[in-house]
């Protein structure tokens, strides 16, 4: 699988997204918004998503996510390989499904974009 994106969680998703764009010359990948955020980096993209201001505990500050065909395959074959994962969640006809690597960081399999 290749990287698709790689995710920032963030409480100022502009502050975030416009700081690469003007250092690093990325391009907005659809609509910009304070929720989501998506730029341009060559072959993957990296997003912003807004966090719960009100959230104290986080998981981590950053996300990988791999391009998956077959999320449900996918997270079968990382399982029998020992990796943690969640269930498999359905937004229309994309395909989500979050992990963990063996420090405890969060990467996630996505139908989204394939």
């Amino acid at each position: 699988m290749d990287v698709s994106r790689v995710i920032f969680f963030t409480d100022d998703v502009n502050k975030l997204s416009e700081f690469y764009r003007t250092c690093f010359g990325l391009g907005n990948v659809g609509d910009a918004s304070e929720e989501w955020t998506e730029l341009s980096a060559g072959g993957c993209t990296i997003a912003f998503h807004k966090i719960d201001e009100h959230s104290h505990v986080r998981d981590g500050w950053i996300k990988i996510v791999f391009g998956s065909k077959d999320v449900v395959t996918d997270k079968m074959r990382l399982e029998r390989l020992g990796a943690p994962m969640a269930e498999v969640d359905e937004f229309g006809d994309i395909y989500l499904c979050d992990g963990r690597d063996p420090d405890g960081n969060w990467f996630q399999i996505s139908s989204r974009g394939m």
